[in-house]
């Protein structure tokens, strides 16, 4: 009898890994001969990076960034054998990092993702994949693009933080900050 156990993780909670680990353990006590194969998935969100560098043999790569409510943390992202970058927005702009009396998406931002980003721009990697899921923010995107030298103007040309609430508030977006190292870049 040969078992398959690939589920993807149950947000904030149980990683992809522990529970494989757990259906391998309970499927021995029942059937103690069989074999059984592991394999850790996700969505795009939480466990993202994981699962793909288990897949690949990739390392992790740590930076500080500012997290959804604008605190200091550490975040991970991938970096595969052959040079391209995975980064998973949960690792620095996800609802786990956010305590759930704190949680509101008008407030959050998506600004410690581009500060990923950026650490792997400077880092020298120029192909980047990115997983969205798991998003404490529905910024779409303006903190992440303010961390890479996007501008984002009000009615009266002032420059807006990039969190949810601000989203109906732009006027004007200026690009013409945008890191050279941006554009250089290949972003899936």
């Amino acid at each position: 009898m040969k078992f398959i156990f690939a589920s993807d993780s149950f947000k904030g909670s149980l990683s992809s890994e522990w529970i494989a680990d757990t259906l391998e353990e309970t499927a021995r006590c029942f059937f103690p001969a069989c074999e059984t194969v592991k394999l850790c998935v996700a969505d795009g969100g939480e466990g993202t990076v994981d699962a793909v560098i288990k897949a690949s043999g990739g390392q992790y790569r740590t930076a500080a960034v500012h997290g959804p409510m604008g605190e200091l943390t550490q975040a991970a992202y991938g970096v595969l054998p052959d040079k391209r970058v995975i980064i998973e927005m949960a690792a620095a702009s996800g609802l786990p990092l956010v305590p759930s009396q704190r949680r509101n998406p008008m407030l959050a931002s998506s600004r410690g993702t581009g500060e990923l980003i950026l650490d792997a721009l400077q880092a020298g990697y120029r192909d980047i994949t990115l997983g969205l899921g798991g998003s404490a923010t529905n910024d779409g995107g303006m903190g992440a693009m303010a961390a890479l030298g996007v501008r984002f103007l009000d009615e009266e040309g002032s420059i807006l933080p990039g969190r949810g609430a601000d989203l109906g508030r732009v006027r004007r977006i200026d690009d013409s900050g945008i890191l050279d190292r941006v554009r250089e870049a290949h972003i899936t």
